[in-house]
């Protein structure tokens, strides 16, 4: 586990913060006021439910789950045809349910995520409070990242307790959510058992891609598929070109080269360079067995996953944001940790909410992506001291 020095303010923090349950408390809190506001607000403001939750009639319909259906919700549904049925059991209670379950299931996610990571409670508290803005946006939009990114960080945990069948199955059912979730798959490089887990990831994805059988004909699951990888390339190629783009200024390393530059080189290009730099760290094997290198790395994974992704928008950064607080809370505090820190949270955190001038945000932080600039800036920092820093040998802190 981490080596961490007792905090000096630790005598200021109120004493029921620095329980266990502090965090689930703040996440269930946090969930049920969005909830609550979101069912007050009306359809209009869980329209991304509506979306998954709508999805599942159009499976079991034989209804392509890829074209608009304007008369039901705005903008397209995504998601594989197993994430349509994955959704089911919620489908069978009133609307105003569902949303008040989907919130409090990803705090839920996002706090045993926590809860799982080889921390203490002041480190767990810390987090929770960084982010907790960031996982407020993203609950007001209902986005799935929250879920997504705890599901990394699920397999994270039970690759280190050496539950090679439940890390694999994490993984594939973020892939199944989000495809960017996969790159979890490169800690399994970390672990004994490396065939077994190729073969569980394989077993997981046969199982969650034949899933949609249980509702329909072969025929129709393949055509569902088709039209999901249809759509999948149509958006990469309209973010490509330029014409119909899904985002129109990405908040990733893409968009920021064209914001900053005018530099548009193809985003394939751009992602395999990121996945050479994330996957060079794996080439000092001496580090393996040491918690602070591979939550590094778990940190530069969950970065990765938004700064290099073509499509990345403001609504699921809480992805990118937990990466950044699994650095935070396992670095050393000097001036570049607070400085980077300071830039993650006003511009990443604060920009897209009402407490950052409106002037600056609308004038600046949209058009030149600023929202992304400081992770982006983070991941490379992280992956320098990946390279280059020794790690000591860890000793166990008692959480």
């Amino acid at each position: 586990m981490l080596i961490k020095e007792e905090n000096k303010i630790d005598k200021y923090i109120p004493a029921f913060l620095l329980k266990d349950s502090s965090t689930f408390w703040i996440f269930l809190l946090a969930s049920l006021g969005v909830a609550i506001q979101l069912t007050v607000r009306g359809p209009a403001a869980y329209n991304n439910y509506i979306i998954f939750e709508s999805s599942f009639s159009h499976l079991i319909n034989d209804q392509n789950l890829y074209r608009n259906y304007w008369d039901e919700y705005n903008d397209l549904y995504l998601y594989s045809p197993t994430f349509a049925l994955l959704i089911a059991p919620l489908t069978l209670m009133p609307l105003w349910i569902q949303v008040i379950i989907w919130c409090c299931l990803n705090g839920f996610c996002v706090y045993y995520a926590l809860r799982l990571l080889p921390l203490n409670n002041r480190q767990r508290l810390g987090m929770c409070l960084f982010m907790l803005i960031e996982y407020i946006n993203a609950s007001q939009n209902v986005q799935v990242a929250p879920m997504v990114a705890a599901f990394i960080i699920f397999a994270f945990a039970f690759f280190e307790r050496d539950k090679i069948f439940l890390a694999a199955f994490f993984i594939i059912l973020a892939t199944f959510i989000k495809v960017y979730a996969l790159v979890a798959a490169i800690l399994f490089l970390f672990y004994p058992n490396k065939l077994r887990f190729i073969l569980y990831m394989i077993f997981w994805a046969t199982i969650f891609l034949l899933a949609p059988l249980l509702v329909n004909t072969p025929h129709q699951v393949m055509f569902q598929y088709h039209q999901w990888i249809n759509l999948t390339l149509s958006i990469h190629q309209g973010e490509e070109t330029g014409v119909n783009p899904n985002i129109a200024i990405p908040l990733s390393v893409m968009g920021w080269l064209k914001t900053w530059f005018n530099l548009n080189p193809p985003a394939l290009y751009i992602q395999l360079n990121g996945t050479v730099l994330l996957c060079l760290p794996f080439l000092r094997k001496q580090y393996y067995k040491n918690i602070n290198f591979k939550l590094l790395v778990l940190a530069s994974i969950l970065i990765w996953a938004m700064i290099f992704n073509h499509i990345a928008e403001s609504a699921s950064y809480i992805v990118a944001i937990l990466g950044a607080t699994v650095w935070l809370v396992t670095g050393k505090r000097d001036i570049l940790t607070i400085a980077l820190a300071v830039l993650v949270f006003v511009l990443s955190v604060l920009s897209p909410t009402s407490l950052f001038p409106h002037y600056i945000k609308i004038h600046y932080v949209v058009p030149y992506a600023l929202k992304a600039f400081p992770c982006i800036l983070l991941w490379f920092v992280i992956i320098y001291k990946l390279l280059f820093t020794e790690f000591n040998s860890p000793l166990a802190v008692k959480s």
